[in-house]
């Protein structure tokens, strides 16, 4: 049995890429399988098995599924710049307005 087992597939190298990092970052090991078939042929790119797919050990399943799924939410909720009065969306904690860091409620 292999130690690695399919997590997703990617639209593109890019996005496989980027998700490859997202989970490396969190210390996981990543195979990215299939990248090669898109500089090869972009008509075969919509067959099944022609798109980059993401791989990860069948122990970190789980928890990469989270670190996917978290990339999704929102940290916190809107807010408005203290000093220019821009409103933000809670992800940010500097204004991008005026550069200011976004205060916290104590």
């Amino acid at each position: 049995m292999s130690q690695f087992i399919q997590l997703t597939s990617a639209a593109d190298p890019v996005e496989a890429g980027f998700l490859r990092g997202l989970l490396e970052s969190a210390g996981l090991e990543v195979q990215v399988r299939s990248d090669m078939l898109w500089s090869v042929a972009v008509e075969i790119y919509y067959s099944d098995g022609a798109r980059p797919s993401i791989w990860v050990r069948r122990k970190d399943l789980l928890r990469a599924r989270g670190i996917l799924a978290s990339r999704h939410e929102k940290s916190g909720s809107s807010w408005v710049c203290g000093h220019c009065s821009e409103s933000l969306e809670g992800q940010f904690t500097a204004c991008w307005n005026c550069g200011r860091q976004r205060r916290c409620a104590s």
